[in-house]
């Protein structure tokens, strides 16, 4: 294969295997009775793993765009990645969760999907009387989302950046994932990644009782993890990085 096109085809399959794991785990636990309670640990458990192993592979020709739109571009705007790059990569990333999406679409039942929503991260502590989606609600989740994003960045540039950094591929990003899913899940799933929640939710019109309404969210899950990104990579490259000889 072409070299100039393996990191993209590892974006491609990294991003993949992060949201097919990550919502085919939370559709799965629907089909047992005991499933729902643990949904946050099974789900934070599944994406951290994915997670790690899919970057560890995803980054053995340098950090990429680590399966994450918004860190492709925190990456750019830190001049760590250039633009060429950066598009082709986003591209990938969102090529693949979208195949995610689709399998999780045909492996599961209509009814399991639906209880589900398909395995898409969502706000749920927000939400109004009516199940809708208040402007209040909206920044709300903005916020958290971008508040575990930048945590989730602090550890790229920790763990794949940083010319310091300890050799353990991408096992710190994945814990970090965890945690912010645990931390995250009963408020608007801890998703920290655009790409997670945009492979499942184009995915959700197909299914009649989530096709009202399956975007009126979108807004938390793009510009979440983007501010929290930029925060986060901008910090951590002006306050914590050495500065380069």
């Amino acid at each position: 294969m072409d070299g100039k096109l393996r990191p993209y085809l590892a974006e491609l399959l990294g991003t993949f295997v992060l949201v097919f794991v990550g919502a085919g785990t939370l559709c799965s636990t629907y089909r047992t009775e005991t499933g729902p309670p643990w949904l946050a640990i099974a789900v934070a458990l599944a994406e951290g793993c994915a997670l790690a192993v899919a970057l560890t592979f995803s980054t053995l020709d340098g950090p990429g765009g680590c399966l994450n739109p918004a860190f492709t571009l925190m990456l750019w705007v830190c001049k760590r990645l250039e633009a060429g790059r950066a598009v082709a990569s986003i591209a990938a990333q969102l090529a693949g969760a979208s195949l995610a999406g689709l399998a999780v679409r045909q492996v599961f039942s209509d009814s399991v999907l639906t209880s589900a929503r398909l395995g898409t991260p969502h706000l749920k502590a927000f939400l109004d009387a009516d199940g809708g989606v208040p402007v209040s609600g909206l920044f709300a989740g903005v916020g958290l989302e971008a508040a575990f994003t930048a945590i989730v960045a602090f550890a790229v540039f920790a763990t794949l950046i940083d010319p310091r950094r300890p050799r353990q591929g991408g096992l710190g990003v994945g814990i970090a994932q965890i945690a912010v899913v645990l931390c995250g899940y009963n408020l608007t799933g801890g998703c920290a990644n655009p790409a997670r929640w945009f492979g499942t939710a184009i995915w959700q019109p197909t299914l009649p009782a989530l096709s009202s309404g399956a975007f009126a969210d979108h807004t938390v899950y793009w510009v979440g993890p983007i501010i929290g990104a930029l925060v986060g990579g901008i910090l951590y490259t002006s306050a914590i990085l050495p500065p380069e000889r």
